[in-house]
């Protein structure tokens, strides 16, 4: 393309090329469109991320209330995963493992009771609805499922609920606490709907896991 000098008005003042200023305008609106298209697809990917993706996960972990644990404030406890078929479940007993049988077991965050029922596996149950999909379940209550609470009953941080036992087939007639947070947007969630424990904002999560001293902060 030559190099032709850019014409003058009456005035001497230069003017831009009218085919020039055309190509740039045109250049300018495509690199324009490009940028608006590359910023529409990522925000489409991010506003469509597929269930069970990383970014679909930190939506989910964005709305969880900040559960505390299920026990008296500064109580030490330990907490294990287990294999894979546990995990993400916990199963929870006092710090060296000492005297857990009869220990209060308390509602870690403000919610109601969805279910409480005996399972021969499980032993005395309950689970308790948190809101926005987020639930807790407790297995292996040393008292009667609903002697504390029933079905329907509000409760609060702290509110007790029942005592650490070794009730149901499960057990393994040693005392402890298997606990569960779980998510799920319609209806009651199984085990199937389990999800990473966190704690006071913290995860606790992992095939073969262990922590042996985890202080409460259900304050």
């Amino acid at each position: 393309m030559l190099d032709l000098p850019a014409p003058k008005n009456d005035n001497g003042e230069t003017h831009m090329r009218t085919t020039d200023l055309t190509r740039r305008r045109t250049t300018a609106a495509l690199g324009a469109g490009a940028l608006a298209l590359s910023l529409g697809l990522q925000f489409g990917a991010t506003a469509t991320a597929a269930p069970g993706s990383g970014q679909a996960a930190d939506v989910v972990a964005a709305a969880k209330p900040k559960f505390q644990m299920p026990f008296a404030c500064n109580t030490h406890w330990r907490l294990d995963t287990y294999d894979n078929g546990h995990n993400p479940a916990l199963d929870i007993v006092v710090k060296n493992n000492t005297g857990s049988s009869g220990k209060n077991v308390l509602a870690g965050y403000k919610g109601k009771v969805a279910k409480t029922f005996w399972d021969r596996g499980a032993g005395n149950v309950i689970i308790i609805n948190h809101g926005s999909g987020w639930y807790t379940a407790y297995y292996h209550l040393k008292d009667k499922h609903d002697r504390y609470v029933q079905k329907g009953d509000s409760v609060t941080a702290g509110t007790r609920i029942g005592h650490i036992g070794a009730t149901g087939s499960n057990s393994g007639d040693w005392a402890h606490l298997h606990y569960e947070q779980r998510y799920k947007t319609n209806g009651i969630p199984t085990e199937a709907n389990r999800k990473p424990v966190h704690f006071n904002g913290k995860k606790y999560t992992g095939v073969g896991e262990t922590w042996k001293d985890v202080v409460s902060k259900n304050c």
